[in-house]
């Protein structure tokens, strides 16, 4: 029997081999669990890393500029701080909301519980583009956690004038409406960003020097030219207000146009509209209703049949056709006249606005040749104007035509259209007979200012009349409108206005039939006769009729005072007797 020191040394030394081997193991694996992460784990382990000590910030660029055709500045950009927390260097969220909400004017429970709900550990908006006053304010407190950001806002600087026409810009830089979304792609450009080594408390403390993060400079958006002249759109829109409030109407839509280009110089809807504060508008108000509302054009629409049957040869200048007094009997239809007429010539009939005489027209073109001309000056189809939205109008398949629509149709009834697609077409009558493409966007340009793309002249889409025919109507048949017919209140002293009055009833949005006491006043004219340089449409809906409603009323006096502004700031020399029409 082995003594008991004897024994003892040998479980020591098994001991120390059994450790000996364990630890051996232990090392071996950590050897290996090593070299597992220096190679496989190793992109990995880099790329967290780099993700808690360096960090991402977005260089914002800078939105375009919008200008008018002389080069104001319709819609901008400028900096303004907005404001954010992060939630994870804040010591006490309840105090700080406090603080926050009583220099940025919030409530103090909502901004606390934004914060302890943030989506993002490290990041959460508490007010977007703040005034310099609080971001000053904010900047001389000392609790952590709140940082400032500057943020491009939009900037217009003539706050309601063409605010259906320009848009809106989202919360984010987005385009959402109008001119700001038909080019928003061009206007927005390509953000940039830089790399930053951050410390412990998330602070930047210089930037990056790792070559797989490099910086990248922001590419500010382009500019846009359009055609539209503010101080002509002034003209427009106070007119349009004053007219409004005159007549307690609900409200009104005016254009005006360059007959020889199709270049719009004025769009405007009444109410009007502030993009920067668009949140505040329903979506009826935003709508730029030049180009959206559709409404029975009534007797505006006449001359484009009556020049149709003049072309076509089933009426003559000279020719005198019975009117019957103010009544005429088709079937089981009874047509009036607002005044009796006897015999009158083409010419009167336009002027007249007669019922009856553009009944007895249609009767004699039949459906198929009057649908023919309606759809060739452009009703029943967009114009293709350059802005998002528009609508093609309403003019039914010729299978869909009635006996009535025969004599519906030359009056103004059972088709519906833009005031945009109205306003064309009278200027192809004026253009010689040639319709064109409206425009608004004048041209395109880098952010450098630089001419990408540039629109000008015409853009013909095709021809509706004989020129011949043309000029007979512009310089004697609409002449006749303005001198002897329903639209002498469009009168001008110094230049000769040709035009047409036109006043239709309102439908019912949800059933057939029409409301009562419910009219849209027209008025669509043009200034100098024997060389248009400016066509003006004006529309006013639903005026009180105790006060009038008729488009001659209500209307041609607002297109009279707009064109001899326009006239006058386009410096058109006025008439003399040897340039009057029809010498």
């Amino acid at each position: 029997m082995l003594a008991p020191e004897i024994e003892i040394d040998r479980y020591r030394h098994r001991t120390t081999k059994v450790v000996a081997i364990v630890v051996g193991l232990l090392l071996a694996a950590l050897a290996g669990r090593l070299l597992h992460i220096n190679t496989a784990l190793s992109p990995k382990l880099t790329a967290m890393m780099k993700s808690q000590q360096q960090s991402r910030s977005v260089l914002k660029a800078r939105r375009g500029t919008v200008f008018d055709v002389r080069g104001r500045v319709l819609a901008g950009s400028r900096e303004l701080p907005s404001v954010f927390v992060d939630p994870a260097r804040i010591e006490d969220v309840t105090e700080t909301a406090a603080t926050a909400a009583a220099i940025l004017h919030l409530d103090p429970g909502e901004v606390e519980d934004r914060i302890r709900h943030s989506a993002a550990p490290r990041f959460c908006w508490l007010k977007r583009r703040v005034p310099l006053a609080e971001a000053d304010a904010l900047q001389r407190t000392t609790v952590p956690g709140i940082g400032l950001i500057d943020e491009s806002v939009r900037h217009y600087p003539q706050e309601t004038s063409a605010g259906q026409v320009l848009g809106f810009v989202g919360e984010d830089g987005q385009g959402l409406e109008g001119i700001e979304l038909a080019h928003d792609a061009h206007l927005r450009g390509t953000d940039g960003h830089v790399w930053t080594v951050r410390n412990v408390r998330r602070q930047s403390i210089r930037a990056s020097e790792d070559q797989d993060r490099r910086a990248a400079d922001p590419i500010d958006g382009g500019h846009v030219v359009l055609t539209l002249d503010s101080v002509i759109q002034g003209f427009v829109e106070q007119q349009l207000a004053d007219r409004v409030q005159e007549f307690q109407a609900e409200s009104a839509v005016g254009v005006a146009m360059d007959p020889r280009t199709g270049d719009v110089l004025a769009m405007a809807s009444y109410p009007p509209f502030a993009p920067a504060e668009y949140d505040r508008y329903t979506p009826a108000m935003r709508r730029n209703r030049v180009l959206t509302d559709m409404v029975e054009p009534g007797s505006t629409f006449k001359p484009f049949v009556a020049s149709g049957a003049l072309t076509q040869g089933v009426v003559s200048r000279t020719e005198k056709i019975f009117c019957h007094n103010g009544l005429y009997v088709i079937g089981r239809r009874r047509l009036h006249d607002a005044s009796p007429h006897g015999d009158m010539t083409f010419a009167q009939i336009v002027a007249k606005s007669s019922n009856i005489g553009m009944a007895i027209l249609g009767d004699r073109m039949g459906n198929e040749a009057m649908h023919d001309i309606v759809r060739r000056f452009g009703f029943g189809e967009p114009t293709g104007i350059d802005f998002p939205g528009e609508s093609p109008g309403s003019v039914l398949p010729l299978s869909m035509w009635t006996s009535y629509s025969t004599s519906s149709v030359p009056m103004g009834q059972e088709i519906a259209v833009t005031p945009l697609q109205l306003i064309a077409a009278f200027c192809a009558i004026l253009n010689d007979g040639v319709l064109l493409r409206p425009r608004v966007v004048r041209a395109l340009l880098s952010p450098e200012g630089k001419v990408l793309q540039e629109f000008a002249g015409p853009d013909p889409v095709r021809r509706v009349l004989p020129t011949e025919t043309a000029r007979y109507f512009s310089q004697e048949v609409l002449v006749a409108v303005v001198n002897d017919g329903s639209g002498r209140r469009a009168a001008l002293p110094a230049y000769q206005v040709v035009g047409k009055t036109g006043t239709a009833q309102l439908p019912y949005e949800d059933r057939r039939g029409y409301e009562p006491d419910a009219y849209v006043a027209s008025f669509v004219g043009a200034a100098p006769a024997e060389d248009p340089r400016v066509a003006v449409l004006v529309m006013i809906r639903k005026p009180n009729r105790s006060m009038g409603y008729y488009g001659g009323v209500v209307s041609a006096p607002v297109v009279r005072e707009i064109l001899a502004q326009t006239l006058a700031y386009l410096q058109v020399p006025p008439r003399t007797e040897s340039a009057a029409p029809g010498t």
